[in-house]
């Protein structure tokens, strides 16, 4: 017997990732920031990736889902269900009268 050849798979080049999304209101989002979906209530994802399907023009991003602040399970979304978490801000410390 010979050897085999190494089949590749035509799908892998419908696919196009990338590691960060600027979500319409011009925010970028990179891998391991907290998000929200909207339509879900209660749930925040850790996004993972945007992709893009290069013939039908269709995307979407894969997060993780957070449950207790660990990874639970796999979940992609489109687009235009993103919604950002604001950066926590410090608040303001008080000042101490001698």
């Amino acid at each position: 017997m010979g050897r085999r050849k190494k089949i590749v798979s035509p799908l892998e080049h419908l696919y196009y990732r990338e590691e960060t999304f600027t979500t319409p209101e011009g925010r970028t989002i990179e891998p391991g920031e907290i998000i929200k979906i909207k339509g879900i209530w209660g749930t925040k994802f850790k996004f993972k990736e945007y992709v893009k399907r290069t013939d039908t023009g269709a995307d979407w991003i894969d997060c993780y889902e957070l449950e207790r602040g660990q990874n639970c399970g796999h979940r992609s979304f489109r687009t235009d269900r993103v919604k950002t978490l604001p950066k926590k801000r410090r608040g303001k410390r008080k000042k101490t009268q001698v």
